[in-house]
């Protein structure tokens, strides 16, 4: 195929407003995430992360945690040593493997995590309100091209 200097010229500019409506994007979601972590008491991306996955799951393994984060265990163990600091999570050794540890919610913690998700949800909706049923399923389908496509070479 034939490429013109328009149609170049006109694929570099969609490059561009691409990449400055990432950069956007990424800083609201920067933003947004500082004000969440505020919100909990001071709680970093990756602490969160980590509450709102617990909250989820229950009571979890930290290898379980980490393959979800993608950190090494030396940095989890860190991460989840604050969380206990802050009383937020609950650790202690499995009962059927003592080399198990697991993680869980203190009430201190599903509170932090239902605050966490109780404001995602609000930012979430505020995000889709006014666009179509259609719109918002087109927005998923292409969110998660995007994400797929984060990281391929």
């Amino acid at each position: 195929m034939k490429h013109t200097a328009a149609s170049i010229r006109t694929k570099d500019d969609t490059i561009t407003k691409f990449a400055e409506a990432l950069l956007r994007l990424a800083t609201s979601f920067k933003n947004e995430t500082e004000n969440c972590g505020k919100l909990c008491g001071g709680l970093s991306e990756k602490e969160m992360l980590v509450v709102v996955f617990v909250g989820r799951n229950k009571n979890v393994k930290m290898s379980d945690i980490a393959d979800y984060i993608s950190t090494p265990m030396s940095t989890l163990t860190n991460t989840i040593d604050k969380l206990v600091d802050k009383a937020l999570l609950l650790r202690d050794h499995s009962g059927e493997d003592r080399r198990v540890i697991n993680v869980s919610l203190s009430p201190t913690g599903k509170s932090a995590c239902n605050k966490l998700l109780e404001k995602r949800k609000k930012m979430v909706e505020s995000i889709l309100t006014g666009i179509s049923e259609k719109e918002q399923v087109l927005i998923i389908k292409y969110l998660d091209l995007l994400s797929a496509g984060i990281g391929k070479p």
